[in-house]
């Protein structure tokens, strides 16, 4: 499995995307897009998603120019995912043949792949309940004990291991940090990311490992 490499950073730094940015106006701009469909097309290839609740007026450009984005996004060999129900839209590589692939993805290692497969299985139970979805550290460090267990006795190396996975699942923007320490909400983009079908292969992948 693989990750959708999303640009970092620095907790506080402004979003240079974000609603309440004031638009550019440029002399002799030979653009043609109106400036909150264009902020909408940089957020978006800037990644790692638009959420309707953080970035209300991007997504009122999405809802009034969504087909004039496909095709802008389609010419970069992009693909627009759209899930109005979460309130999450995001570009994967267009699937075409010999496509150049845009989006770089970032692999990961098997206690990444746990930890994501996990956070699937919380999202999709939680959103079932309705509402957001959130997960602790110690609850984390549950799931991955047993994947940890014959890799090493040392714990200070697990835990940082377990701290490694975190960071890349939260540099990624599928852990958003929460208002208490040591616990995230879980982007509900996650449950777009992967398939069902590439879920059940790894998972059944997994339980063949731990079955030995």
């Amino acid at each position: 499995m693989s990750l959708h490499s999303a640009p970092r950073r620095a907790d506080g730094e402004p979003d240079d995307f974000d609603d309440d940015v004031e638009p550019v106006e440029a002399p002799d701009d030979p653009g043609e897009l109106d400036p909150g469909t264009r902020r909408l097309l940089l957020k978006l290839l800037n990644g790692p998603y638009v959420r309707a609740e953080e970035h209300a007026k991007l997504w009122a450009a999405l809802e009034r120019n969504e087909p004039v984005v496909r095709s802008r996004l389609a010419d970069l060999y992009l693909e627009l995912v759209i899930d109005r129900d979460s309130g999450v839209a995001f570009v994967r590589n267009l699937a075409v043949d010999d496509a150049p692939k845009v989006v770089r993805r970032q692999p990961l290692t098997l206690l990444d792949t746990v930890l994501v497969l996990y956070l699937r299985r919380l999202l999709l139970a939680g959103q079932g309940r309705g509402g957001r979805v959130f997960v602790g550290r110690d609850e984390i460090e549950d799931q991955l004990r047993g994947f940890l267990a014959s890799d090493s006795t040392d714990k200070k190396a697990q835990e940082a291991k377990v701290a490694r996975s975190i960071a890349k699942m939260t540099d990624n923007s599928i852990l958003l940090r929460a208002e208490v320490d040591d616990r995230w909400e879980i982007s509900p983009v996650l449950r777009l990311v992967f398939g069902a079908e590439e879920v059940a292969t790894v998972t059944a992948d997994l339980e063949r490992m731990a079955a030995e």
